[in-house]
């Protein structure tokens, strides 16, 4: 460590009582801070750099496969606790320092050894045409109407029935496709073709078939301009058991009361219609995936929030609790006391499927 005395004041004695905080941003780069600092290994991705553990103490690390914190122009962002800044703010939150005295840590480093430092280059971000993405998610719902005997056996070991499968497939929520991968791409290339999958970002140019061929669930969105691409078995090693494309968009089960149900992920959807709930299902696409305006149509009305009872599920609770109550919404929470997990695993335990 070398010190850079020039960029941070000193009083008479001799403590620092002001830091040069764009010093710090424009040389001590942020994966660095995170390769060796936190020893993190960088995962390039579409126009940013993933890693696994996060400078929040109360988040830190997850699987080493998991990509949950973003690193993009200077800046990070971890979708598991919904905590963001810059290298000064990830320095303050692992270290448990205010600001001024991380940016005091960080001016110590030595800037000439930092100067042969490579970060990690992102993936080259996919240019997707979200039009494009919502004709091919219509090719393949009007070319397969009703789930497949796979799929129909992958619910059965989740606890969701054929009956429910099917519905979300007459709703035009539920695509599925061929699970053997080769059959998938074949079924693609003729029912949509590589030019429109290329257009809609689900193909890149230079590979032999599309990502969601491997993932052979597909879960459009309410604006049907987005989907979740999912795995119709159990996630090895190293392996991402879910895709997003296109914008931000939540999935509505309209129910027959009006009252609201909020979940995350189109399994806790299903398992909650599963479970016998008549509510409207409103289906966040992730913890801290949502924008504030999509709630106003639960103004005044029952809401019961039904997140995950982990570290994201509580912070989400908290984060929507406040734009939920400023629209007078009558709040409560699903907590029952034999809760096991989340609201997929609560029906499996009920039907007697966890092993």
């Amino acid at each position: 460590m070398a010190g850079n005395q020039d960029h941070f004041k000193i009083d008479a004695n001799g403590k620092v009582y002001e830091v040069d905080f764009n010093y710090v941003r424009d040389n001590v780069p942020l994966d660095w801070f995170f390769e060796h600092m936190l020893d993190a290994k960088a995962k390039p991705a579409a126009g940013a750099v993933r890693y696994h553990i996060c400078p929040n103490p109360e988040c830190a690390a997850s699987s080493i496969h998991s990509v949950k914190v973003s690193v993009k122009d200077g800046g990070w962002l971890c979708y598991a606790c919904g905590k963001q800044g810059d290298v000064i703010a990830a320095a303050a939150f692992y270290w448990s320092k205010t600001h001024r005295e991380a940016g005091l840590e960080l001016m110590r480093a030595d800037i000439d050894m930092l100067k042969h430092y490579i970060p990690p280059k992102p993936e080259d971000a996919i240019q997707r045409d979200d039009s494009a993405l919502a004709l091919v998610l219509q090719k393949v719902a009007e070319a397969v109407p009703y789930p497949c005997k796979d799929a129909l056996k992958y619910f059965a070991g989740r606890g969701i029935s054929e009956a429910v499968a099917r519905e979300a497939s007459e709703r035009g929520i539920l695509i599925t496709i061929p699970n053997d991968p080769f059959r998938a791409k074949s079924f693609l290339t003729e029912v949509v073709g590589q030019e429109l999958m290329v257009k809609a970002g689900l193909w890149k140019p230079d590979k032999k078939a599309p990502a969601c061929a491997f993932r052979p669930l597909w879960f459009r969105s309410q604006s049907h301009c987005a989907a979740e691409f999912r795995l119709m078995r159990d996630v090895k090693e190293g392996e991402k058991k879910a895709m997003r494309y296109g914008g931000k968009s939540p999935w509505i089960w309209e129910g027959t009361t009006d009252e609201f149900m909020i979940v995350e992920g189109p399994i806790d959807m299903l398992s909650a219609v599963e479970m016998g709930s008549k509510r409207t299902i409103f289906t966040l696409p992730g913890c801290e995936n949502w924008e504030p305006e999509w709630f106003t149509m639960m103004a005044e009305k029952n809401v019961l929030m039904a997140l995950d009872p982990d570290k994201p599920g509580f912070a989400a609770v908290q984060n929507l609790m406040p734009v939920l109550q400023a629209l007078d919404t009558k709040l409560g929470n699903y907590n029952p006391p034999n809760r096991v997990g989340d609201l997929n695993e609560q029906l499996k335990h009920m039907r007697g499927l966890l092993r």
